[in-house]
């Protein structure tokens, strides 16, 4: 049976904060991700070996390595991201200028509140406040209107954000939504 040693690590509260938050999109505690973090034995071995041919090596380097690598990893995927962001608007990320996204942004809202047979304010309101929903429900609307079949405009009972002592009181709301799969976008 492998032998295990416990030991207290002492981090910044905030670096401790982020760390959490980071878990919890992966439903782990910070913990788990500091171990996961370690090098496992295979490389720790191999840092050794490395070690008896090139003596001043040091672990810092072999983690710098690391640190830029996912630096880069994630770099790589914000780009990524935010250009399939400002594409579902309409603008390419090779020149675009704040005005060009503003400007996308207040066309794809004023699409959306143009389609009165369909009054989508539900999701408008949502997508005033937040630009990539806004993206998202853009993208599904244009879908929806031209028929793709996974893709629907329909009306939906919507719960209003009330505390759960308020919510038996007050029904659901119809209201039109963009809906993928049957699920509000």
């Amino acid at each position: 049976m492998a032998k295990s040693k416990s030991i207290t690590l002492r981090i910044d509260e905030e670096w401790y904060k982020d760390l959490s938050a980071l878990a919890g999109t992966f439903g782990v505690s910070a913990e788990e991700v500091i171990r996961q973090s370690l090098p496992d034995v295979a490389v720790t071995r191999l840092f050794f070996q490395c070690k008896d041919y090139l003596g001043e090596m040091q672990w810092d380097e072999v983690a710098n390595v690391g640190r830029a690598a996912i630096r880069d990893h994630l770099r790589a995927k914000y780009m990524e991201g935010l250009s399939a962001h400002v594409a579902r608007l309409g603008v390419s990320l090779e020149h675009p200028t704040g005005a060009e996204v503003e400007g996308a942004k207040k066309r794809a809202l004023d699409e959306l509140r143009a389609d009165t047979d369909h009054p989508l304010d539900y999701q408008i309101a949502r997508a005033e406040e937040d630009s990539v929903y806004l993206g998202y429900l853009y993208e599904a609307w244009k879908k929806a209107q031209a028929g793709d079949p996974e893709y629907t405009i329909s009306q939906v009972d919507v719960f209003p954000n009330t505390s759960t002592r308020d919510a038996a009181a007050k029904p659901p709301e119809r209201t039109w939504a963009v809906l993928k799969s049957g699920r509000i976008v």
